[in-house]
């Protein structure tokens, strides 16, 4: 109907150069903003992954200490390593998970038969930090019956 009044039809094939630039640079906002909520979370979780499995290697050697009645020690590094020694029958190792961080002093735990940590005059802590400096820290407690429990969140020294 149009055709017989010399008007033509205009009929829209997908997107203007402007309407796709308008996309890109919302998109580009959002993303700059969610990009450091992102390495929080991912941090946050490295430092979760390390204190269950710090308690996991914990427990285990424990377990293997008591049902094969041997001492059994767990072996703790300090930082990610590229390759870590494999256990042994009477020893676990461990590391902490992406960019978290042992801090404590003592590097290894022994568990002797009855499931008590050897030579243990108090309970032993061992404190894992996120990130260095000011980060967020968390503290995982070993009795001289050998339980384990996390005992704390704080901020790294």
């Amino acid at each position: 109907l149009l055709k017989d009044f010399g008007m033509k039809t205009r009929h829209q094939q997908g997107f203007t150069l402007i309407e796709l630039l308008v996309t890109i640079a919302v998109l580009a906002i959002i993303m700059s903003m969610a990009a450091p909520a992102f390495a929080d979370m991912r941090t946050k979780q490295n430092l979760n992954r390390s204190v269950q499995e710090l308690m996991a290697v914990f427990h285990d050697a424990r377990s293997k200490a008591t049902l094969e009645r041997r001492d059994v020690t767990v072996e703790l590094a300090t930082q990610q390593q590229p390759t870590i020694s494999s256990d042994t029958v009477d020893t676990l190792y461990w590391m902490p998970y992406g960019t978290s961080t042992l801090i404590s002093t003592p590097t290894s735990l022994t568990y002797n038969l009855q499931g008590g940590v050897k030579n243990a005059a108090t309970d032993t802590t061992f404190t894992i930090c996120s990130n260095g400096s000011g980060s967020a820290s968390k503290t995982v407690s070993v009795s001289m019956m050998g339980t384990v429990q996390m005992i704390g969140e704080g901020v790294c020294p």
